[in-house]
């Protein structure tokens, strides 16, 4: 797997390029497929491929369940750059073996 792995072309979809330059996300995927159908994806700048299926995903690596930590970025959107208690909240997915568990205390989203 991991040979077939090296030959893929991963890329972002133009839609999560347009909402991750306009916001602070920590999950950017980029997608792709490869000569057998399958379908990978991984975030952006990380080793870390998971297999894509209708029912969820896989860790490549450990063959384990994906499972989703949801991120909370505050929303500045006040005078002085203080916040109404808005939040945007983002469901980042990661292997509970091969990686950390994202914080949920995500970066601030600036309003205009």
């Amino acid at each position: 797997m991991s040979s077939e792995l090296s030959e893929l072309t991963f890329s972002t979809p133009e839609e999560w390029e347009e909402w991750g330059k306009e916001n602070s996300l920590v999950f950017i995927p980029e997608f792709a497929k490869s000569s057998k159908g399958q379908k990978f994806m991984k975030k952006r700048g990380s080793d870390f491929v998971y297999e894509v299926f209708e029912e969820g995903c896989k860790c490549v690596k450990c063959d384990s369940e994906i499972l989703v930590a949801e991120i909370s970025h505050p929303i500045w959107d006040g005078p002085g750059m203080g916040g109404s208690g808005k939040c945007h909240l983002e469901n980042v997915p990661y292997c509970p073996k091969c990686e950390k568990k994202p914080n949920y205390s995500g970066s601030q989203i600036i309003a205009n």
